[in-house]
């Protein structure tokens, strides 16, 4: 009885979204390095990906933060191209939201930003 209460709100809201999505927003191909550190500053994931132009790699959530009342703060070391690194604190709510991380982002002024991280809610 306990379990089935348990996973009730997993079965009412569906199964939790991604951990993190890297998106390339340029024209050129670049290596990333995400590098994530839990709660206790221990890493919990070292990537590496090559992402061609205008592509994107998503990253499955941990099995920790698969539950339905489970969240968690993070730090995510974002290296591209071995030459531009960025350190985020951030905080996933609940297993509806996920860390976005976009590459060389061009906002609608026309400005460039090498890396971007924010948490966005997924429907």
């Amino acid at each position: 009885m306990t379990a089935a209460i348990l996973f009730m709100p997993f079965i009412v809201s569906g199964p939790a979204s991604h951990f993190f999505v890297v998106q390339n927003h340029d024209v050129n191909d670049h290596s990333v390095v995400i590098d994530v550190l839990g709660s206790r500053n221990i890493s919990i994931i070292t990537e590496t990906y090559e992402l061609g132009p205008k592509s994107n790699i998503f990253r499955k959530r941990p099995l920790g933060l698969k539950l339905p009342l489970s969240k968690g703060e993070f730090v995510f070391n974002v290296n591209v191209d071995n030459k531009t690194m960025r350190t985020y604190n951030v905080e996933v709510p609940h297993p509806h939201t996920m860390v976005s991380i976009g590459l060389y982002y061009e906002d609608y002024t026309g400005n460039v930003t090498p890396i971007t991280v924010e948490v966005v809610a997924v429907e």
